[in-house]
C-alpha cells in the first residue's frame, strides 16, 4: 500500500476533501502535555515519539507512522478516527518548519495549505490553529515559541485554558529546542509517512471512537455539550449582535470558568454540567407553554430525562430563549458573592445547613438532593438576586414565603414544578417587599391556592401589626407546623378566607406558647395523649382502627407520633370533631394551666366507660402499659389491653389488661 507524506494528505493526493477535521468526540491533544504543572518537559510518551521524528529526519530514515483511519463525511471534511495525536504533531512540525525555510508567496502557500487542518473539539482549538496558520516568524534560537505566541495580540486568555493549546505550544517549545541542535529543514518532513485509509461505510459513531481510542483521554460529557454548544450559537447566529467578550465561548473560558473553580476545582467540569442540566430543566419548564401539547410532552420527557442524570443533557435541549437564560442566570452567579448567598431562615431538607442553593444544584457537595422543590427554591432565590435591591431582611421574608408553599404542597411532577415556577414568577413582582406585595395584590394563578392563601392573610396582618411577624416565623420554624399556621388560625376562631376576620394577636400569642411547650419536638408527650381523653366526645382515639384476629379486639392508636397528629388533627380537610378535639386541648391549656393538673381537675361524665375513667386517672401507669400508643378494645366496650411493647401481640396475655373495680 502507498504510503503518503502529511504535505501529500493536506493536497489532496490520496482522495479528495475539503478540509481535514478532528471531531467533537475526539481527545485533547496530548503528545504535548506535561506530567504534571510544575513539569519543564512533556510527557515521556510525546517526548521519545518527538525525537523519534528528529531521529529519522536527521539520519534521512523513513519513518513508518502507520495507518491514519478516518472518513470523508457528507461535508467533504475528513474526519480521523484514528491518528489524531500523530497528525496534529505532524501538523505543528510543518508550520514551524515553513515559518523557518520560507517567506513570501511560498509560505503562505504552505499556510493556506496548513489552513485545512483544524480542530471541532473546541472553538478555542479551532480559533488557535487558525492564527497559527498566519505565522509568519522564524524563532531565534534564543527564543520559546510559547513566549512569543501568548505575548500576541490575538491570543485570549481562553486559549491557556484549552488543554489542546497548552499541549501544542508545549510541543511547539520541543521542536524549537530540538532543530535549535540539528538545524534540520522542511525537505526533511518527507521522511515521516503514513498509510491512509478512507473508511466511509463505517459511520463514525461515538461508540467507535471509544473502541478505537480507549487508551486516550475522551472530552468530558460538559467539554463535548460545551464544544456543541459554541457551534450551534456560532452556526444558528445567536450572538452575531454582541460583542466578542460577551459571547458564550468567551464567557465559558473566563469568568464562568472562574465562578466554578472558586468552588469547585478539580470538579469544574462535573458542576458546570449539573448547573447548566438544572438551568435547562427550569428553562424548559417555563417555557413550554402546555404540557398537553405534542411539544409539551416532548419537554416534559427532556425535563425527566436530564432530572434522572444530567449526562443525558443534550444540545439539542437548548433553543435560543434557554441559551439567552442559561447565560443571564451564570452572569448573575458571577457577581459578588451571590453564589454564596444562603437565606438564614432554617431551610429544613431543601438545603444543608453551610450550602447554598447554587452549591445544592452544582451538586458537588454531600448537600440535599435536588428535587423539584428545591429546583423551585433556586429559581425563586435567582430571580430575588435578580430583581431586587439586596437586602437581608426581605430577601429571607421572600424565600420563607416560598419555602412555606413549597414544604406544604406536592411538587412531584413537571407539571406541578411548573405550575410552581409560574407562581414565583408572578410573585417575584413584589419580591423586595413581599408582605406589602401580597397584602395588596390580587393573584392569577390558582397553584396552592390554600397555602398562598394563608400567605396572603399572614401578610396582611404583617403590614398592620409589625409584632405579628416574629410572632408567625417562629411559629412556622415548629416542626408541628413547617410553614402552615392553619391549625394556629383556627385555633383563634379565624377563618382565612374572610378578609375581615380581626385576629387576637394576644390568644395568638398564648396559642403559640401551647405549641412550643408541648408540640415541638419529633413525639408528643403521654401526659398529652391522656388529655386528648378528656376532650370532644372522648373518643379521638376513633381516629384509627381495625380488628386484631389474634386478641379478638377492637385495636385503636393513641397517637403514634406528632406527624400523626397533625395529619389526622389539624389539617384543613380533616374532619371537624377530630379538629376540635385538638383546639379544645390547646386552648385549654392556653389559659397557663399544665397538662398534668388538666387531667387531675377532670371530672369524667359518669357514662365514660369505665376503662377510660381509669386511664385518665392513672396517667402514669398509662404511660407505663402503653409504650406502642396501640391498645385494644373489647367488642362491648368494657374491656381495655394495652400493647405495652407490642405493636401486634399474638395474644391478650401479652398485653396489660386495664383493671376494673
Amino acid at each position: 500500500m502507498k504510503k503518503y507524506t502529511f504535505s501529500d494528505l493536506l493536497q489532496k493526493k490520496c482522495f479528495d476533501f475539503s478540509r481535514i477535521e478532528i471531531p467533537l468526540l475526539q481527545r485533547d491533544y496530548v503528545q504535548g502535555q506535561k506530567e504534571n504543572a510544575d513539569d519543564m518537559a512533556i510527557n515521556k510518551t510525546g517526548y521519545r515519539f518527538i525525537t523519534e521524528i528528529f531521529n529519522s529526519m536527521k539520519t534521512k530514515t523513513v519513518m513508518d507512522m502507520d495507518f491514519i483511519y478516518g472518513a470523508v463525511e457528507k461535508d467533504n471534511k475528513f474526519t480521523p478516527l484514528d491518528g489524531q495525536q500523530r497528525l496534529t504533531t505532524l501538523f505543528l512540525l510543518h508550520l514551524y518548519f515553513a515559518c523557518k525555510d520560507f517567506t513570501g508567496k511560498e509560505l503562505e502557500e504552505k499556510m493556506s495549505m496548513l489552513s485545512s487542518f483544524s480542530y471541532e473539539t473546541r472553538i478555542s482549538s479551532r480559533d488557535f490553529c487558525i492564527e497559527l496558520c498566519k505565522l509568519k516568524k522564524n524563532f531565534a534560537s534564543e527564543e520559546k515559541p510559547s513566549d512569543y505566541l501568548r505575548n500576541e495580540s490575538w491570543f485570549f486568555n481562553k486559549y491557556n485554558l484549552d488543554p489542546t493549546v497548552s499541549s501544542m505550544l508545549n510541543m511547539l517549545d520541543v521542536i524549537h529546542n530540538l532543530d535549535s541542535k540539528d538545524n534540520l529543514s522542511y525537505e526533511h518532513l518527507n521522511f515521516l509517512q503514513f498509510n491512509v485509509l478512507n473508511m466511509p461505510d463505517f459511520g463514525l459513531t461515538e461508540e467507535l471512537y471509544l473502541k478505537m481510542n480507549a487508551r486516550g483521554k475522551l472530552l468530558t460529557e460538559f467539554e463535548k455539550i460545551k464544544a456543541e454548544l459554541e457551534k450551534k450559537a456560532s452556526d444558528s447566529n445567536w450572538e452575531d449582535a454582541i460583542g466578542e467578550e460577551e459571547k458564550f465561548y468567551y464567557k465559558a473560558d473566563r469568568s464562568w470558568t472562574d465562578l466554578f473553580w472558586a468552588h469547585f476545582k478539580t470538579s469544574i467540569d462535573d458542576a458546570f454540567l449539573n448547573f447548566m442540566a438544572e438551568v435547562v430543566i427550569i428553562e424548559l419548564a417555563l417555557q413550554s407553554e402546555s404540557l398537553e401539547s405534542e411539544s409539551g410532552k416532548k419537554s416534559v420527557r427532556r425535563i425527566q430525562k436530564i432530572a434522572e442524570n444530567s449526562e443525558n443533557l443534550s444540545v439539542e435541549d437548548i433553543n435560543k430563549n434557554v441559551f439567552n437564560g442559561f447565560k443571564h442566570i451564570l452572569d448573575l452567579y458571577c457577581l459578588t458573592d451571590n453564589a454564596t448567598k444562603r437565606p438564614s431562615i432554617d431551610l429544613w431538607d431543601f438545603c444543608e445547613e453551610q450550602s447554598s442553593f447554587f452549591s445544592t444544584v452544582c451538586k458537588m457537595d454531600e448537600g440535599a438532593e435536588v428535587t423539584y422543590p428545591v429546583r423551585g427554591l433556586f429559581y425563586a432565590q435567582t430571580l430575588y438576586l435578580e430583581k431586587a435591591k439586596f437586602s437581608e431582611e426581605h430577601f429571607n421574608d421572600w424565600m420563607r414565603v416560598v419555602r412555606n408553599i413549597a414544604e406544604n404542597i406536592d411538587i412531584d411532577s413537571v407539571q406541578t414544578f411548573k405550575g410552581f415556577l409560574n407562581l414565583i414568577s408572578e410573585f417575584s413582582e413584589g419580591c423586595e417587599d413581599i408582605y406589602k406585595y401580597l397584602s395588596t395584590h390580587q393573584m392569577k394563578s390558582n397553584f396552592a391556592k390554600s397555602q398562598v392563601q394563608e400567605e396572603i392573610y399572614k401578610a396582611k396582618i404583617i403590614v398592620k401589626e409589625e409584632a405579628a411577624k416574629k410572632l408567625f416565623s417562629e411559629l412556622e420554624e415548629n416542626p408541628f407546623f413547617t410553614g402552615r399556621l392553619y391549625f394556629a388560625f383556627y385555633c383563634c376562631g379565624m377563618d382565612l378566607s374572610n378578609d375581615s376576620s380581626e385576629l387576637d394577636l394576644k390568644l395568638f400569642k398564648k396559642i403559640k406558647v401551647v405549641f412550643d411547650n408541648n408540640l415541638s419536638g419529633d413525639d408528643i408527650s403521654d401526659d398529652f395523649r391522656v388529655l386528648l381523653f378528656t376532650c370532644g366526645n372522648n373518643r379521638f382515639y376513633e381516629y384509627w382502627g381495625t380488628w386484631s384476629y389474634k386478641t379478638e379486639i377492637n385495636k385503636r392508636r393513641c397517637i403514634g407520633s406528632l406527624g400523626d397528629l397533625y395529619w389526622n388533627f389539624s389539617c384543613p380537610d380533616n374532619p371537624i370533631d377530630h379538629k376540635d378535639v385538638l383546639k379544645e386541648a390547646i386552648l385549654k391549656l392556653s389559659k397557663g394551666t399544665s397538662v398534668r393538673q388538666l387531667i387531675s381537675d377532670f371530672k369524667c361524665p359518669d357514662e365514660m366507660p369505665k376503662w377510660e375513667k381509669w386511664i385518665i386517672k392513672h396517667p402514669d401507669e398509662f404511660s407505663e402499659h402503653c409504650s406502642s400508643h396501640y391498645f385494644g378494645i373489647t367488642p362491648d366496650n368494657k374491656t381495655c389491653y394495652l400493647y405495652e411493647g407490642y405493636i401486634r401481640p399474638n395474644k391478650k396475655s401479652d398485653c396489660f389488661k386495664i383493671p376494673i373495680k
